[in-house]
């Protein structure tokens, strides 16, 4: 349903945040976007936008950056607008301050069926966790993180070869469908939001940076799930001859290896095997630091001794 009288501020950062931005635009009146500041990146040291303030722009939308959410003249700029509803997606822990200005309050799009995986990285630890499905929760801010009354909720399988990149993806597709209907029903009360089951909360804590590590000790699966859940960034990796080594996509392979754990025990044209405690591991995107990420093939050729080695 669209109703261009509804005024609304979104808030996010990320690429994940950008089909719902759109979606909001062509359905309601998103009279600004906040998100952060242009940060200098690269060599160059240029600045560079967030993806939601670049989207932003192209829709001709107001943008605010914005690094301290206290900020007096921030908060009377926001409560200036008169707004009806925050959404939040992808973006930081909103102060109390800021929650009571929305008339209707404001709703935040949480990329785990909540209670579950709630916390930073719940998109990392399901594919973590081997989980074959998740989904998304749309829910009322409450100033407790990820715990407010629940609207709407959708599920989303998990694919065999989905990874970091393509699952979340395929979330913020599916989440930006549940905003629309979630604001819909939410605003026409054709839904009464309720309290979440605390019996069942998992939590999803940030990544640190020890999780990328991978331990040639674990079993195939579990690395498999590593390598899945840190691509296409920032990488799970591993050691061979004193280079750090990043693997971006890789298949389990059920077969017992006789070879000990991180030794590579085939080699083709097109790929490489790696031994596990249990399986192994066919490996067939690399990334040698350094240089940009390859095919396999192109590692094997640039890597002659190979197959003697061993990573660890």
């Amino acid at each position: 349903m669209s109703d261009k009288s509804i005024k609304i501020i979104f808030f996010g950062n990320t690429e994940f945040s950008n089909p719902v931005l759109i979606k909001c635009a062509e359905s309601y009146n998103v009279c600004s976007v906040v998100t952060n500041p242009s940060k200098k990146m690269g060599r160059g040291q240029k600045f560079v936008d967030t993806p939601v303030k670049i989207l932003a722009k192209n829709y001709k939308l107001e943008t605010i950056e914005c690094d301290n959410l206290l900020d007096e003249g921030f908060i009377k700029k926001l409560k200036d607008m008169n707004p009806d509803l925050f959404i939040v997606v992808a973006y930081k822990i909103l102060p109390k301050s800021l929650l009571s200005i929305p008339r209707y309050g404001a709703i935040n799009l949480h990329s785990s069926l909540l209670p579950k995986y709630r916390g930073a990285a719940p998109i990392q630890r399901v594919i973590l966790n081997r989980e074959q499905i998740t989904g998304v929760s749309t829910f009322l801010i409450e100033p407790k993180v990820d715990t407010g009354k629940i609207i709407e909720q959708a599920k989303c399988n998990i694919d065999e070869n989905d990874n970091y990149g393509t699952l979340s993806e395929k979330l913020s597709l599916v989440g930006a469908d549940l905003v629309i209907s979630s604001i819909d029903k939410y605003l026409n009360k054709k839904i009464e939001p309720y309290l979440q089951d605390e019996s069942l909360v998992t939590l999803a804590p940030k990544i640190t940076k020890e999780e990328f590590l991978i331990d040639w000790n674990n079993e195939g699966s579990e690395i498999n799930a590593q390598i899945k859940a840190f691509s296409p960034y920032p990488g799970a990796y591993t050691f061979l001859s004193g280079k750090r080594i990043k693997f971006f996509q890789s298949e389990l392979i059920n077969s017992q290896s006789s070879s000990e754990p991180g030794k590579i025990d085939n080699i083709t044209p097109n790929f490489f095997d790696i031994a596990c405690t249990k399986g192994s591991l066919r490996i067939y995107k690399v990334q040698i630091e350094g240089k940009k990420i390859m095919d396999a093939k192109d590692f094997i050729l640039g890597m002659p001794t190979l197959k003697d080695g061993r990573f660890s």
